[in-house]
């Protein structure tokens, strides 16, 4: 098995599978862990582990995924792999809000080949492989950002990891107010399947782990946007900063 269409077909079987229950939620808002920052149910755990089990069983290809983590080397080798996030907004799944996904990518080192991201409470899945093209439940998809930064939309987030001294936050606000509207959704996934289709303009996040953006990278970079994804300074495993813009000009100078 080598061709994109193969390997798309069976990340969205996954993906529905996975949001099929996640929907469904009998017992899956039970809580596992929770901190200051971060919370994981029993839903993280048991999708991650059915799509574990889909795509092991049809590719046999490495997989890293939020809850059991995987080989930290796989994003600076060329070799083809999974990258899972079983429920991305996980706490905005705790609380009733129906902005979450399911987000599977396939990446070769950091080159994004295929994406899908499942909206499964509005129904919406999000497919897409690199040179293939776009597409929502099947139905192609080619985007629309405006000319102009100033007309443009930015969706972002704070994660828990990002620096937040005075002058990080000061270079970051320099950064995004050159937008004309910032907004927060709580998902990195969705905020990336956004942008591929043109809801939104541009994405920017740091410290960022790969499961929560590889299935959006890989959708973004379908569509034709400018992705971005550097390593973060923190040192962290799979943390990265990333910019995604539907135009080149929109990307930060430095």
């Amino acid at each position: 098995m080598n061709a994109e269409p193969d390997y798309l077909r069976i990340a969205t079987e996954a993906a529905r599978a996975a949001g099929a229950i996640l929907k469904e939620g009998a017992g899956l808002r039970y809580v596992n862990f929770q901190d200051s920052k971060d919370v994981k149910l029993k839903a993280d755990v048991e999708s991650e582990k059915l799509i574990r089990q889909m795509l092991t069983a049809a590719t046999g290809l490495p997989i890293i995924g939020e809850e059991e983590g995987g080989d930290e080397s796989l994003p600076s080798k060329s070799e083809l792999y999974w990258v899972v996030d079983p429920l991305d907004g996980t706490y905005n799944y705790l609380r009733g809000l129906p902005t979450c996904c399911v987000s599977i990518g396939l990446m070769r080192g950091m080159e994004p080949v295929v994406g899908v991201v499942y909206d499964f409470n509005a129904e919406e899945l999000f497919a897409g492989a690199v040179g293939w093209g776009l597409t929502c439940n099947g139905q192609p998809l080619t985007p629309w950002w405006p000319e102009k930064v100033e007309h443009a939309v930015l969706v972002t987030g704070f994660p828990a990891g990002r620096d937040y001294g005075d002058r990080a936050l000061r270079q970051f606000v320099s950064e995004i107010q050159r937008f004309q509207k910032i907004r927060m959704i709580g998902s990195a996934a969705l905020a990336l399947a956004y942008v591929a289709i043109g809801r939104m303009d541009a994405y920017t996040e740091e410290t960022i782990r790969l499961w929560d953006i590889a299935g959006g990278l890989a959708l973004a970079a379908a569509s034709g946007a400018v992705v971005s994804a550097k390593p973060s300074k923190n040192d962290k495993p799979f943390s990265y900063d990333v910019w995604v813009t539907g135009r080149r000009e929109w990307q930060p100078s430095d």
